[in-house]
């Protein structure tokens, strides 16, 4: 009896001890569910919205933005140029475009990115957008304007970035090229051109970063270069001209074979396709566009030198077999020689000035000649030193009268 006593003393005791602890774990959780829910709700605002306007580009196009949020982001320097800021109206927001992450896209788009800083957050909040341009229509990369909105749970703010690059892919020349007027004159030796390049005004700035060349006569030419490349690009800025500097080397003896019988001074012996690799400052694809460019390969001071001697000797020799005199009748061999001498001369210098740098013409036979080439400078010298015998006799086998 009294071992089942002391049993179910205990079994007692322990009954009272777990219903305590049931009793204090009660309590406890009751406790804490009315500290949760007295607590105010706490929840992260949500991050401002972003949206671009769409933009008329010239009446010629429009670009439509689309933005899209890629979180809150820890940089709070935004240096420019690199960056294009611009602040809404109530200095709320400032919006930040990093202009060396525009990328050209599939299907005519381009894309960059953009920082949303709130102004008014201690420490500043900053928020990442990429954002993706549309363009339609045709019209040129330019800098243009475009409205913005920022809406947060406060208010709606607006404001306007300026001198926002936008670009359509499809417009293809970008440059404008002089017309040229007459070829260039190409002699044996290394001779540099430069061919003007134009940027029209109200657009982006352009770089030249590579030229190459395409030849009508290959043979005519050893070498053609120039300094532009991708590590040294020719700069072109808006409303601006810059010249695309070019040697050219001739390979004389081709070269002047090819162009002997093209004696007409307007006509071309070559002409050259210039291939010229360019893209817009900054974040532009990149383009390509030929320009035709004409040249007259010449024989030099030396050819003409030469070209002239020749006529002289020849026309000499001819006014000796149809006169039986060098010069005029008892006129000394040295005197006449060197009279035929200084007037083929003269009459070269002239030709080549008045042909080079004014309206005048050389007309021989009713052709219109060059006497920067080896074959008309001959003849010249020829009917110069030859006199009125060797110009009847022409006159009599060709039936025309020379003209000068």
């Amino acid at each position: 009896m009294r071992l089942c006593a002391a049993r179910a003393s205990r079994t007692s005791v322990h009954s009272g001890r777990r219903a305590s602890r049931t009793l204090l774990l009660l309590l406890l959780t009751q406790a804490s569910l009315a500290a949760i829910l007295s607590r105010p709700a706490r929840a992260d605002a949500p991050p401002p919205q972003l949206a671009l306007d769409d933009v008329n580009v010239k009446r010629d196009g429009i670009v439509t933005f689309s933005t899209l949020f890629q979180g809150p982001d820890t940089r709070t320097d935004f240096p420019q140029p690199r960056f294009l800021v611009d602040q809404t109206d109530d200095k709320s927001f400032r919006l930040c475009i990093d202009t060396d992450s525009i990328q050209q896209l599939r299907f005519n788009a381009f894309t960059f990115t953009a920082y949303l800083a709130d102004a008014k957050s201690s420490p500043q909040k900053v928020f990442k957008f990429q954002i993706t341009g549309n363009p339609s229509g045709s019209f040129r990369d330019a800098p243009v304007r475009v409205s913005f909105h920022v809406k947060n749970a406060a208010a709606t703010s607006a404001a306007t970035i300026q001198m926002l690059p936008v670009y359509n892919a499809t417009k293809t020349d970008l440059l404008a090229v002089d017309t040229q007027k007459d070829p260039e004159y190409v002699s044996s030796d290394k001779t540099p051109i430069e061919i003007a390049l134009s940027n029209p005004p109200d657009s982006l700035a352009i770089a030249v970063t590579d030229v190459s060349v395409t030849q009508g006569c290959p043979k005519c030419w050893k070498r053609i270069t120039s300094t532009v490349t991708e590590k040294s690009p020719l700069p072109i800025e808006t409303g601006a001209k810059a010249n695309l500097p070019i040697e050219l080397n001739a390979n004389s003896v081709p070269a002047l074979l090819h162009g002997a019988l093209v004696i007409q001074p307007d006509m071309p012996h070559d002409t050259l396709s210039l291939t010229v690799t360019y893209h817009t400052v900054p974040g532009g694809a990149e383009r390509k566009q030929i320009i035709p460019y004409k040249v007259r390969f010449g024989p030099g001071l030396l050819g003409l030198s030469l070209a002239v001697c020749c006529g002289i000797g020849l026309g000499l020799a001819a006014k000796y077999l149809l006169t039986d005199n060098v010069g005029k009748k008892g006129e000394r061999v040295l005197h006449a020689v060197l009279t035929a001498l200084v007037l083929g001369i003269i009459a070269e210098f002239i030709g080549v000035m008045m042909t080079s740098y004014g309206n005048s013409k050389l007309v021989v036979f009713d052709l219109d000649i060059d006497p920067r080439q080896i074959f008309p400078a001959f003849i010249l010298a020829v009917l110069v030193s030859g006199g009125s015998a060797v110009i009847a006799w022409m006159k009599g086998l060709f039936g025309k009268q020379p003209q000068s």
